[in-house]
């Protein structure tokens, strides 16, 4: 029987039923009796834990009229509650709770449902699971035991087996984003009492025989604790502590410089601090990071595609791969609906204003229905208007219970903020609070008041006062030492998947930029007919001035690099910021390198093909077809080598500028060392190893000996006192030849993956 996990549903305030309640910790069950359970140090505690960072008396779970409550005793260290920390206060219990202390985990169950409104501005769903049988499918798919409605749930995400020895195996079946188990992702694993396993929003808490099934849809609190960030030997950010709530719109502002965006890269997992620890409702950051969107300043779609095409694109980039076709089309009519775009569905989005262009890249974010988002700079560049509407929009997205995080520069629209985050000099954090209360914290009459009075005082002073309010939370001494951690990579869509996307994708943004690929396509014939020009007739015929046809095989062969390098140039770094962004989100960088691959090799052999075919229609071998073959296919290789050079070029500058300013350290040294303006034989022995690193040179003399130019030297001897290419230069075998631009291509790609992969670090 198909056993569906309630989804979340707006209804009035719940109560809470006093049922029994259980523990779980380290695999055994402690009951909350009526006195209270307590927790700490000393052995008289009901949950004892041996660790100097947990006081005497900790904490005690108390029953109470409604429900149980947590009461922190006041320890030193403070108590977690599903990632807040918290010291001498209580907090209600939820069904499927979890509480840290020490460092420990404790589960708390209670009922069989529970739903908080009010006082949490989301609902925390919770549904028991029974697990009598041998096994249990965990995923999207009606046939499942346990259905999980969400779109980052794969159809078959996971299985829970039991074996024949009674132990609980969790197994991933293959997912796109993984299964977590106690807040780690994992493909494969053993349970025990008080595991808990992690899919999406839901989590499934094993109780020793059963599961507690909790989903957490708009009900994700980020808590960060000791963020420090540094780049080398300078601290950017200054140690950090805040907490942000789900329904919460919060605002990052700042002087320029300090370090705004940098929290906000640290948050949303883009860039792992230094030291210090983010959780997701307790769980490490790096295993949540599929809860979260993250929309940078530079513009993360493509201008050349429709609305509905680049979302379109987006979805089968982000979600599941086994998603069929109506889910895709219904999950991104309901981001084009939500976002206010259907009447720019059709529209190009380079057509569009600045503002509609930064709801299409928010929409390609709302696409996996994240719970914490967030925005660097969204509204930059916007006018007055647009940016009070872009702000607006940003309150809407907030009060569905997601938690909104915004860096912005514009104060106009503060006050519809919930919170305001002021950074200072030096990455300090300098004030958290209400925007009424940062008016009345700075002694400022407006917003704008608040810049002027950061330079009036030292950030550090501002920090203190910060402290003196008790708005800043304390850090404990081991969270500020603690090392951070990199975000868990994504695991990703199938290679194969991606790549079919990316191309596709590719592919129609070429064919749309139609004046380039004229400019591409009519340059070949032009050159041609030049390169045919130069030359007398039947330059390849026996008996005729071999220096002729050394020309003309290497103004062959330099053309051809030249159209393959000039392809490659500006096609990464022109969307390097889309890139970035998929990649995070788990787009492969080998598919994205393999999509460009495909559509510009094609290109670079149609455009070679042409070349040799007006060249040698006019300039005939006059050789076996053989000969033809071969010199084909070695200027097809090398096209793909020229491409591989120019895709290189492009990953490793910054600016598309760079990228055309860098085509003649490309080209250049194809003229100097290839072997024809200055013989290989002729080079001192150090230059002469150097040009075995050139293309140009492999493939000039893998022609040469296809047409056995070295016996027309020796027939022609005026031009063999002179030409000084040695007897071996035009012997080398065709194998050797294609081996060689084989390892161009390899180390050019080699490089590229590897440049791009330093770029997300």
């Amino acid at each position: 029987m198909t056993d569906h996990v309630p989804p979340l549903t707006a209804s009035p305030q719940a109560q809470v039923d006093a049922a029994p309640a259980t523990v779980l910790h380290r695999g055994r069950r402690v009951a909350v009796t009526g006195p209270g359970l307590t927790i700490g140090r000393l052995p008289d505690n009901d949950v004892t834990i041996a660790s100097s960072a947990v006081s005497r008396h900790h904490a005690r779970i108390s029953t109470v009229p409604g429900g149980h409550w947590i009461v922190d005793l006041g320890s030193r260290n403070g108590t977690q509650l599903n990632g807040e920390r918290f010291r001498g206060e209580s907090r209600w219990l939820a069904n499927g709770d979890t509480v840290v202390v020490g460092g420990e985990a404790l589960r708390f169950l209670t009922g069989d449902e529970t739903r908080f409104e009010g006082a949490r501005p989301a609902f925390l769903t919770t549904h028991s699971i029974e697990f009598a049988g041998d096994r249990l499918t965990l995923g999207r798919d009606d046939s499942n035991d346990v259905v999980l409605d969400d779109p980052n749930v794969s159809r078959f995400h996971a299985e829970v087996l039991r074996g024949s020895d009674g132990r609980i195996e969790l197994r991933d079946l293959t997912s796109r984003n993984g299964t977590r188990l106690d807040g780690e992702l994992t493909r494969r694993a053993m349970l025990g009492t008080g595991s808990e396993i992690g899919i999406g929003p839901y989590r499934l808490i094993f109780d020793g025989t059963d599961f507690v099934a909790r989903e957490e849809h708009g009900a994700l609190r980020l808590d960060v604790e000791g963020l420090t960030v540094r780049v080398k030997e300078k601290q950017i950010l200054q140690p950090t502590a805040l907490s942000i709530a789900p329904g919460e719109l919060v605002a990052i502002i700042g002087e320029s410089g300090s370090g705004k965006s940098t929290l906000m890269k640290a948050l949303a997992g883009v860039n792992p601090p230094t030291e210090g620890t983010i959780t997701v409702n307790g769980e490490p950051l790096g295993s949540r990071l599929t809860d979260i969107g993250y929309l940078p300043q530079d513009e993360i779609v493509h201008g050349g595609l429709t609305v509905y095409e680049a979302l379109d694109y987006a979805a089968r980039l982000r979600l599941p791969h086994d998603t069929s076709f109506e889910e895709f089309a219904a999950t991104v009519d309901r981001v084009v609906d939500e976002l206010e775009l259907v009447e720019h569905g059709n529209t190009r989005i380079g057509a569009l204003s600045g503002g509609q262009r930064k709801r299409v890249g928010l929409a390609a974010e709302l696409l996996s229905r994240p719970s914490l988002l967030f925005l660097d700079e969204p509204t930059t560049g916007l006018d007055p208007g647009l940016e009070s509407r872009m702000m607006g929009l940003l309150r809407n997205l907030a009060d569905a219970s997601r938690a909104v995080v915004v860096v912005t520069h514009a104060t106009k629209s503060l006050g519809k903020c919930a919170r305001i985050l002021v950074m200072g000099r030096g990455g300090r954090l300098c004030f958290d609070g209400s925007p009424d209360e940062a008016l009345t914290f700075f002694d400022a009459e407006t917003y704008d008041d608040i810049y002027a009075q950061l330079d009036r005082r030292a950030p550090e002073e501002w920090q203190r006062k910060l402290a003196q309010t008790g708005a800043q939370p304390v850090v404990p001494e081991e969270q500020r030492r603690a090392a951070g951690k990199a975000p868990a990579a994504r695991q990703g869509g199938r290679f194969w998947r991606q790549t079919s996307v990316l191309t596709r994708r590719y592919t129609r943004l070429f064919t749309r930029d139609r004046r380039n690929i004229l400019i591409l396509l009519l340059q070949v014939p032009l050159l041609a007919i030049a390169i045919v020009g130069l030359f007398k007739v039947d330059v390849f015929r026996a008996g005729t001035d071999a220096g002729e046809a050394v020309k003309l095989l290497f103004l062959i062969v330099t053309t051809v690099i030249w159209f393959g390098s000039i392809d490659g140039a500006r096609e990464i770094i022109k969307e390097k910021s889309v890139f970035v962004r998929e990649h995070a989100v788990g787009v492969r960088t080998a598919a994205y390198l393999t999509s460009k691959a495909v559509v510009l090799f094609a290109l670079a052999a149609l455009q070679t093909l042409l070349l040799a075919a007006i060249v040698l229609s006019f300039q005939p071998l006059h050789e076996a077809r053989g000969a033809y073959v071969t010199i084909l296919a070695v200027l097809v290789l090398t096209s793909f080598a020229a491409v591989a050079m120019g895709l290189l070029m492009s990953a490793a500058v910054r600016t598309q500028d760079q990228a055309t300013s860098f085509i003649p350290l490309v080209l250049v040294p194809q003229l100097f060392f290839g072997g024809s303006i200055v013989p290989v034989a002729t080079m001192s022995a150090p230059l002469a190893g150097i040009s075995k690193a050139v293309v140009a040179q492999w493939s000039y003399a893998g022609m040469g000996s296809a047409i056995s130019l070295n016996d027309r030297i020796a027939h022609s001897p005026a031009y063999a006192k002179v030409s000084r290419f040695g007897n071996d230069y035009f012997a080398i075998a065709s194998g050797r030849v294609y081996l060689a631009l084989g390892v161009f291509l390899l180390v050019g790609f080699a490089g590229m993956f590897l440049l791009l992969r330093r770029h997300q670090g």
